[in-house]
């Protein structure tokens, strides 16, 4: 057939080129040297003679977009991953001495001096190589170590960020334990695995849930032999937290984040004063200062989104916080950003683009600081919750939103933790108002209800860019949460089923979270736990079926169908998120079947979660009828006017 062969002609044609703009980028390699140079030479002194397709600027530019390599010596997969291809092949090369062509997280020697002083001071970074593997008892394999701390780096980092990465780089190539140790280094490999579909990634090859498994339990092992706080630790138990949060082990991921932040605050990392360049101050070191910044940061962030995620205080106020915000050097944020997968590092040359990593953190910084004000007039002791108050806070998001610099406006910059960073955003004013979704703030045009179901439809909608851009196959550990909360206030718009099984068709937008979070079950299992619980909701709101979506995008891996584990059959002490209505039921550890409904008669809560912190509880006399219908209604109104609000 004509057509099939020009096609195949096709085919051979790219497959050709993505080979040579491999063996290209390898002839460069200054450390490359030998036999395999030479053979590689000749090879591409082939490839531009007359019998080649394409001459030498065609293989140039092809070399600059495609950059498509694999990172593994062997390269095995459980599945067909996502949307990501590739046609290299290095099969004709002998497998010791394949080429490593993965993306390389290139050490501080790249910066120019005057970077690498700002980073290290006058430090002598010269010294031997340590092997990547020696860092971890889990696995022998130097390439999936560098892989898996590649995949974190590009994906997670530096969201809720507690490490230093150059400095932690300095210390995990020369074997020194400063600013790296094993315990740290196993937590990264077990965050890391979840973006792989690679079966080394996994501890059961045949259970995907079971990606980095085999890294977290030598962390944890490895924790339990730590005898005092070092910051290390602190680092490796706030990745470890991000891992159970991604795991669905809610309860868990809260205990790591809490004890991470203890710890902070028994090192006083808080306190630090000084400029964290100061040469005057001669207490800790330049890299040292730097580092418990970020340690600290890194602590704080996490802690306040655990505290907005479930409704409890977070330990240290905000104004006792006096250490100085991150460095970003100039150099550095320049630097190119590219999506990097088990196939090396995407083709499509749109998505690199600067990466503003330390910039966009310290925004995110920012933000947490809006947040926390709102997670501590809800659950601290110090403020009452007054309409004045919720609007007062809103304010402040709102400027943080107009006041956004170029590298974190949607439309210039589109990296995970710029896209990231907006879905935080408006999770955070959504849970602002949800307490208060049946109710009004007095004197204020502002409708709780309104804006909780403007953010949701803003969160789906920017996680549907994120998916058009990079597919949902990696993204960071609190996105199932994100989606979660907004699916739930989505399905508030939703049309009630009829009796006779047909409904109106509604915004397909609010139809959206279940295919997202089907697609995160692979790398998230809350994501699993959540779609059970949204199943829960919709039969108790007796909300329409969602017949728009294609049920191929429903469809679950059948590796993962059967594993009940992430389902609603959990003991309560595991998680925050049981919607169960039967609390006696709840603390003998026997799931309920029937979900809480949230509509009581006084249509004054809306608290989803029995376990999780409800504002609500700050008046007592308003979550006194809440819990009595019998309550007087003169004083419930007197009640809630004097707390600026009144009933729909």
């Amino acid at each position: 057939d004509s057509e099939e062969s020009q096609n195949r002609i096709r085919s051979l044609r790219e497959r050709n080129n993505n080979l040579a703009g491999a063996l290209r980028l390898l002839a460069s390699n200054t450390d490359f040297h030998g036999e395999l140079r030479t053979q590689v030479e000749e090879v591409l002194a082939k490839n531009s003679g007359e019998d080649s397709e394409f001459g030498e600027s065609e293989l140039q530019s092809q070399t600059q977009s495609s950059r498509v390599n694999s990172p593994l010596n062997e390269t095995r997969f459980l599945h067909a991953p996502g949307h990501e291809t590739t046609d290299t092949n290095f099969s004709d090369i002998r497998l010791e001495d394949r080429p490593q062509l993965s993306y390389e997280m290139h050490d501080i020697s790249r910066l120019s001096r005057e970077s690498q002083r700002l980073l290290m001071g006058d430090e002598d970074l010269c010294g031997p190589r340590c092997l990547p593997s020696s860092w971890t008892d889990a696995t022998t394999n130097d390439s999936l170590v560098q892989h898996l701390l590649a995949l974190y780096f590009c994906w997670e980092y530096p969201t809720f960020a507690n490490v230093s990465k150059e400095h932690l780089l300095v210390d995990y190539r020369s074997g020194k334990h400063r600013f790296c140790s094993p315990l740290l280094i196993n937590a990264i490999l077990a965050l890391g695995a979840r973006f792989s579909d690679l079966l080394e990634a996994f501890k059961d090859p045949n259970d995907p849930i079971s990606a980095g498994q085999h890294f977290f339990e030598e962390a944890q092992r490895l924790s339990g032999l730590e005898e005092i706080p070092s910051l290390t630790t602190i680092q490796a138990l706030g990745l470890m937290s991000l891992r159970q949060a991604s795991r669905g082990n809610d309860m868990s991921g809260w205990h790591y984040s809490r004890l991470a932040m203890r710890m902070a605050i028994d090192l006083d990392l808080h306190e630090d004063e000084a400029s964290l360049n100061d040469p005057k101050d001669d207490t800790y070191s330049l890299p040292e200062r730097q580092v418990r910044a970020a340690t600290f940061w890194g602590c704080w962030t996490l802690e306040q989104a655990w505290s907005l995620c479930i409704g409890r205080p977070p330990q240290l106020a905000p104004r006792k916080i006096k250490v100085s915000r991150l460095i970003a050097i100039d150099e550095m944020e320049r630097e190119e950003w590219f999506p990097y997968t088990d196939q090396g590092i995407m083709c499509d040359s749109a998505l690199h683009q600067k990466g503003n990593v330390l910039s966009v953190y310290k925004d995110f910084v920012n933000l947490s600081e809006v947040a926390s004000t709102t997670v501590y007039s809800f659950y601290s002791d110090e403020s009452p919750v007054t309409g004045q108050i919720i609007l007062a806070r809103y304010t402040e998001y709102l400027r943080w939103y107009e006041s956004l610099p170029d590298h974190l406006r949607l439309g210039t910059h589109c990296t995970p933790t710029v896209l990231f960073t907006h879905i935080y955003f408006h999770f955070a004013v959504l849970l602002l108002f949800r307490p208060f979704i049946y109710l009004k703030i007095m004197g204020s045009s502002v409708s709780p209800r309104s804006v909780c179901i403007e953010a949701a439809r803003n969160i789906l909608s920017l996680v549907e860019s994120y998916k058009g851009l990079y597919t949902l196959r990696r993204t960071p550990s609190f996105v199932p949460y994100l989606i979660l909360t907004a699916r739930l206030i989505a399905m508030m718009e939703m049309p009630l089923e009829e009796a006779g099984g047909g409904f109106p068709k509604a915004d397909p937008t609010t139809y959206r979270g279940i295919e997202f979070l089907h697609e995160l079950a692979l790398s998230h299992g809350f994501a699993r736990r959540a779609i059970s619980i949204c199943e829960l909701f919709r039969q108790a709101w007796n909300v329409g079926i969602e017949r728009d979506l294609d049920d191929d995008s429903r469809e679950e891996p059948e590796n993962i169908k059967n594993n009940h584990e992430l389902g609603l059959d959990w003991p309560y002490v595991r998680t925050f998120f049981r919607p169960d209505t039967d609390l006696k039921r709840l603390y003998r550890g026997v799931s309920s079947s029937v979900a809480r409904r949230c509509r009581p008669s006084t249509r004054l809560s809306f608290h989803l979660f029995p376990l999780q912190g409800d504002p609500l509880r700050k008046i007592q006399h308003v979550y006194n009828q809440v819990m009595d219908p019998q309550y007087p209604t003169d004083r419930l109104r007197k009640e809630l006017e004097a707390h600026g609000f009144e009933e729909l």
